[in-house]
């Protein structure tokens, strides 16, 4: 399936919660990523059918979904999607099975249902579990009965809702590669709303980077990480040492504390140094800005170092119209 948006907003009375949006999302796996307020949860309700845009048109491959000005707008339950939410919106009175059963009601016969159940549980690797109810799981088991509900009812795309923030951390690096992992294999495609970097640059084919209601930068983690449009994609994505007032920015691996070829010198004062298992992240003053830098060893709070950087990896940004 490829999404079109062709000038999609949402106003709420004077307040713009999503500015005209241009857009075709042709990815298998879509993160729409930004700050609490953004826009982003908005655009993903619109594409869902739960909040309707107050102009604009939706495309669902050459089918049109929404049209403000043709006055078509599909109910959610004929878009072909499904959606799995932040608190997993799982019935505590129904059993797994039944929970999942539930959206195939008037969809499939009561004998095919069990097999699909079934079939979601397996995808999911809770097949013992059919029988107990939601409280009776752990928070990841509940989120994997939310996954199993949505593939049950064999969608054509499926929309994450912060999906994974009620996690803790280890559990949510887990279903990362889990829900990866189901939706290529059941060939759907999937739009995952964040407000986590890590996240979406490890799930993502293409990123949709937002920021007060506008979509102000897109593509592939490794084109956004490396070439920010603006400022604000340059703070927001990855780690950013700020040059000559914002104006350019270099990473942390592209600076080095030892002499290298094609770089240019600066020079600062460490004022920490934090451990990463693998690494250590220094902390330098340089021109009143705080730099990082990686490094296999710390040093001392207080040392004047030199800093040798990458002189093709210093990237000139425009600044934020917004910050």
């Amino acid at each position: 399936m490829i999404i079109h948006l062709k000038g999609v907003e949402k106003k709420y009375g004077h307040v713009q919660a999503v500015k005209p949006i241009h857009l075709t999302i042709a990815d298998t796996f879509v993160t729409i990523l930004g700050q609490s307020g953004c826009g982003k949860t908005t655009l993903l309700k619109m594409l869902a059918g739960l909040t309707e845009p107050t102009s604009g048109e939706i495309y669902f491959d050459d089918r049109t979904i929404f049209s403000k000005s043709k006055k078509i707008n599909v109910k959610p339950n004929k878009r072909q999607i499904a959606m799995v939410f932040q608190d997993f919106g799982l019935w505590p009175h129904m059993t797994v099975f039944e929970n999942i059963a539930f959206g195939l009601r008037g969809k499939v016969a009561k004998a095919e249902r069990t097999d699909i159940v079934h079939d979601a549980l397996a995808k999911v690797k809770l097949e013992a579990k059919a029988a107990v109810k939601p409280g009776e799981l752990s928070g990841g088991q509940q989120q994997r009965v939310a996954l199993a509900r949505a593939i049950a009812i064999n969608p054509k795309l499926i929309l994450f809702d912060e999906a994974l923030s009620a996690l803790d951390a280890i559990l949510r690096e887990q279903m990362r590669e889990e829900i990866l992992t189901i939706v290529q294999s059941i060939g759907s495609k999937a739009i995952f709303v964040t407000h986590d970097q890590t996240e979406a640059m490890a799930m993502s084919d293409s990123m949709i980077v937002m920021d007060i209601g506008e979509v102000v930068q897109t593509g592939s983690p490794e084109a956004i990480y490396h070439a920010p449009t603006n400022s604000f994609v340059a703070n927001f994505i990855g780690k950013t040492n700020w040059v000559e007032d914002q104006e350019k920015m270099i990473r942390p691996e592209h600076i080095h504390p030892d002499p290298q070829k094609n770089t240019t010198l600066r020079s600062g004062v460490v004022k920490k140094s934090m451990y990463e298992g693998d690494r250590y992240l220094i902390f330098v003053e340089v021109d009143g800005y705080l730099w990082r830098f990686y490094h296999n060893d710390s040093y001392p709070q207080g040392t004047k170092i030199k800093l040798y950087l990458e002189e093709n990896q210093i990237i000139p940004l425009k600044k934020s119209n917004h910050r």
